[in-house]
């Protein structure tokens, strides 16, 4: 096969996801798109294979002249070898140290990344059927629930657009009762693009409303706490017009003014702290006092 004269070192920019513990689906998608579009992936896979080191003559046989053809291979493998390293974490490339060729720094990395056990199977079944929305948006809730499918799908799981539809209506909180309500109804499948149509317009709704709840709860607010000032300063102005009242009345008392009884003689009671302290009542008839 021809390889591409594209230089290797000019697809990195093009690579843009690094492999981490919990994305090989995502970096080997990416991965593979850049390379098999230039016919580079063949070297990972081993389909290009490596050419004979040394020459071979009719004469003599194997010489020890080694090929332009072997030259050439050795040095377009090292660059895609390097820039198999240069999107690799640093937790992922130990993995890889050592090996000497693309392809088999490629069958290492598949191994302990691509290879989910059945115990992980189960797992991500488990998170796959209990994701819930939380606080994230439809979108990022969507995308969770879409990597978590993906594993499932390489590591040789089915799961159809209806189970991934379900998966998600169980995650979505009360407030969208309502549209899970009409997907569930439906006689027809919906398609995934349908369905997360519905969705955002459900949550541009909901966002919308509680928008609207939240200004009037503010205006309420405001006109409450503009009520209260007003009677405030209305009970104040009573206050002290009581107050008044009060102090007027009660100079009266002890100006000498006179206790109106039914003896009709003036009376002059004792000071208020005795009043108060020995608990004492006046009655009006006669002008006595009597202790209790």
């Amino acid at each position: 096969m021809a390889v591409s004269s594209v230089k290797v070192e000019g697809l990195l920019g093009m690579i843009t996801v690094k492999l981490q513990d919990d994305n090989f689906t995502k970096w080997s998608y990416q991965f593979q798109s850049v390379l098999r579009g230039y016919d580079l992936f063949e070297f990972f896979t081993g389909e290009y294979q490596c050419p004979s080191k040394y020459s071979v003559s009719t004469e003599t046989g194997v010489t020890k002249e080694i090929t332009t053809e072997y030259k050439e291979w050795v040095k377009k493998d090292l660059a895609l070898l390097s820039l198999l390293i240069a999107t690799l974490s640093d937790e992922a490339m130990d993995h890889i140290v050592g090996c000497k060729t693309s392809q088999e720094a490629w069958e290492c990395l598949h191994e302990r990344f691509a290879s989910v056990s059945v115990v992980r199977v189960k797992q991500l079944k488990s998170e796959f059927h209990t994701i819930q929305k939380g606080t994230d948006s439809v979108d990022k809730c969507l995308l969770r629930l879409k990597a978590i499918r993906d594993q499932l799908v390489y590591a040789g799981e089915k799961i159809t657009d209806n189970d991934f539809i379900i998966a998600a209506i169980s995650g979505l909180p009360p407030e969208f009762e309502v549209i899970k309500t009409v997907i569930l109804a439906r006689d027809s499948c919906i398609s995934l693009k349908d369905f997360r149509a519905q969705l955002l317009g459900a949550e541009r709704y909901i966002e919308s409303r509680m928008t609207n709840l939240t200004t009037s709860m503010f205006a309420l607010c405001v006109q409450g706490e503009s009520s209260h000032t007003q009677e405030g300063h209305g009970c104040f102005q009573n206050y002290e017009h009581g107050e008044g009242s009060n102090s007027q009345e009660f100079q009266g008392f002890n100006g000498g003014s006179g206790y109106i009884g039914n003896g009709g003689k003036n009376f002059h009671p004792q000071p208020r702290n005795n009043f108060n302290s020995n608990n004492r009542r006046y009655y009006g008839n006669n002008n006595h006092t009597r202790s209790f």
